[in-house]
């Protein structure tokens, strides 16, 4: 996995073992590699309802609900603001 990601087994080690540190781009990534969702490797267990309003000639609404702890959801999004933040001011960093 390391090689896939391009980082030295040391950084893979690293991610492996404080995964509040990785960030969003990186999850992205190993998410792609793995062939998963991001939210699988958020580890958000979530329930998908599909709703269809019967609409005829083949062209029917569908809206798709996804339910899951709204505590959860709070925290997941209250970390990946900060992680965003983090790589902001970084980016902001590298560019003067």
């Amino acid at each position: 996995m390391a090689k896939k990601l391009r980082v030295t087994p040391q950084a893979y080690f690293s991610m492996e073992n404080n995964p509040e540190n990785v960030t969003l781009k990186r999850l992205r990534e190993i998410a792609e590699l793995l062939d998963v969702e991001l939210i699988t490797i958020l580890g958000i267990d979530t329930k998908l309802v599909q709703q269809n309003f019967g609409q005829k000639g083949g062209n029917a609404a569908t809206k798709m609900v996804n339910h899951y702890n709204a505590q959860e959801n709070y925290e997941l999004y209250e970390r990946l603001i900060a992680q965003l933040k983090e790589e902001i001011a970084y980016l902001r960093n590298v560019k003067k």
